[in-house]
C-alpha cells in the first residue's frame, strides 16, 4: 500500500470513523446492560484492526469504551455488595455465592476487577458482622 495514495488515505479515515462509531455504540450497549456476563461480552467484543493501528482516534475510540465498562462494572459490584450488606441474613451465603458466580465472568479487559470485588465484600463484611 503506498503511503502518500489519496485513495488509501481515504479508505483509512473511513475506517476509523467506523470503528469509532462501533465504539460508540458498545458504550451505549455497555450503559444499558445490567449484569456482569453481558458487560464482559461487549467489553471483549471489539478488536482493533490491524490496518488502523497506528491512529491514534482508533486507541482512543477503544479505551473510552474499555474505561466505560470498567465504570459500569464497579457500579453493578457495588449494588450486589449493598444487596449483600442490606440482605436477609439468612440469605447471605446464597447472595456471596452468586456474586462469586457473577465475577467469574469478568475476563479481558475486566479481570482485575475481580480481586477489587473481592477486597470491597470483605469490608463490607468486617464492618456489618453477622
Amino acid at each position: 500500500m503506498a503511503i502518500h495514495d489519496t485513495a488509501d488515505k481515504v479508505r483509512l479515515r473511513m475506517e476509523v470513523r467506523r470503528f469509532v462509531a462501533r465504539c460508540e455504540t458498545q458504550v451505549s450497549l455497555i450503559e444499558r446492560t445490567d449484569n456482569l456476563r453481558e458487560l464482559s461480552r461487549l467489553a471483549t467484543s471489539i478488536n482493533l484492526p490491524y490496518v488502523i493501528t497506528a491512529d491514534y482516534t482508533a486507541h482512543d475510540a477503544l479505551r473510552m469504551m474499555q474505561i466505560r465498562a470498567e465504570e459500569k462494572a464497579r457500579e453493578l459490584i457495588a449494588e450486589d455488595i449493598q444487596n449483600f450488606v442490606r440482605g436477609d441474613e439468612h440469605l447471605r451465603g446464597k447472595l456471596k455465592r452468586s456474586m462469586f458466580d457473577a465475577w467469574t465472568n469478568l475476563t479481558g479487559p475486566l479481570n482485575h476487577l475481580r480481586p477489587w470485588a473481592q477486597s470491597k465484600l470483605t469490608a463490607a463484611e468486617q464492618q456489618n458482622p453477622i
